[in-house]
């Protein structure tokens, strides 16, 4: 796990803060604002804007709450459907069938006054319902209720007071059926796994930057060595599979990097000196338009596993925890590996690759 000197200091200082006010608010709340009584899902009508809240900073759970667009376009289909989203993923949600999309930073612990402004303006937007997409978190069912809705939907939990429709707390063995079983509570159904869109822009993009990797036109894995330290290997074991993987014949190998790996990335193509491609870290909508190219993804459990589930490219999950599992990758095409070594990676490498193109026929790599 990172030492807290390699945390920032303003990220360290709001959650830090964070604690301290749940607590302090906690106690408040339970005398200024009583659980009010529940109405039912059902009892919503005339819905004509609605509001999904969840403003979170990390990349996977954006991408998980993101098939509760098309439920609750199902369940309200007049309805303009906007967004209350961390800053740093916003723009997880651009091409989606969004109004408007409000952020929330972790900056405003320094300026307080953004925060009170950012939920005046939402209060006059008067929306009619807003959704608490935390699952019952108490953080996501306070702002919900800052908002000032006509009616606060979530489920129940530790934010029961902020709500004023509740839906039974869901328990689900795979982190991408929580949306799912949600919608189910709504009387509708939505996708079992997270969504995104690429533009084409953003297509022709990551196209020009493969171009400069030596990798248009070429099929390749994709390696992704960043990540939470403690849910990824060290660079030496990245550095060796991507050794072992160059060896395959008609196959690319590109190793992305996230922001927190550049200290290594010298050793990382000084260690490959050519055998495959070392891309920095890109903006984030282009890292997703370039994932969309790959024929098959190698990650830890990672912001960005969850973006290639929602990509529908293959996907070779790395887990190092049991905690991982309910978070893993899931389609045919997926494989999971749990506390594997580089050369059951490697192995799984070859044989996925095997059996995409004898699908696709496409002649196998040796």
């Amino acid at each position: 796990m990172r030492k807290p000197s390699q945390i920032p200091v303003v990220q360290r200082f709001g959650r830090r803060i964070g604690h301290l006010s749940k607590n302090f608010f906690g106690g408040v709340l339970d005398v200024l604002v009583p659980t009010p009584e529940n109405t039912p899902p059902e009892a919503l009508v005339e819905v004509r804007s609605v509001l999904v809240v969840r403003p979170n900073f990390r990349i996977g759970n954006t991408l998980i709450s993101t098939p509760l667009v098309t439920a609750l376009q199902r369940r309200f289909p007049q309805a303009r459907i906007d967004w209350l989203s961390g800053d740093t993923t916003a723009s997880l949600l651009s091409h989606l069938p969004l109004g408007r999309v409000w952020t929330i930073s972790r900056r405003f612990i320094l300026r307080p006054w953004q925060f009170v402004a950012l939920f005046y303006r939402l209060r006059r937007e008067r929306y009619d319902v807003a959704v608490e997409a935390g699952m019952g978190s108490f953080s996501g069912g306070l702002y919900t209720w800052l908002t000032g809705a006509r009616h606060r939907l979530g489920c129940a939990g530790k934010g029961d007071r902020f709500l004023d429709v509740r839906v039974a707390p869901i328990s689900v063995e795979h982190v991408y059926d929580s949306p799912v079983a949600f919608a189910h509570r709504l009387g509708v159904e939505c996708e079992d796994h997270p969504l995104y869109i690429v533009s084409a822009e953003e297509a022709a993009s990551a196209e020009k930057v493969l171009a400069g990797a030596g990798l248009d036109g070429r099929r390749f894995v994709a390696v992704f060595v960043g990540g939470h330290q403690d849910k990824r290997w060290p660079a030496p074991q990245w550095l060796e599979l991507a050794r072992r993987l160059s060896d395959i014949d008609d196959i690319a190998i590109a190793v992305f990097l996230g922001p927190e790996e550049l200290h290594f990335a010298e050793r990382m193509r000084d260690g490959l000196a050519g055998r495959a491609a070392v891309l920095p870290p890109q903006p984030l909508r282009i890292f997703a338009a370039l994932w969309s190219k790959a024929t098959l993804i190698v990650t830890p459990d990672s912001g960005p596993m969850h973006l290639a589930a929602a990509l529908e490219v293959p996907t070779i999950a790395v887990l190092l925890s049991d905690s991982s599992w309910i978070y893993r990758p899931r389609t045919a095409d997926d494989l999971t590996l749990l506390r594997p070594s580089v050369e059951d990676v490697a192995d799984a490498v070859r044989a996925r690759l095997a059996v995409l193109a004898d699908d696709r026929g496409v002649r196998a790599p040796a």
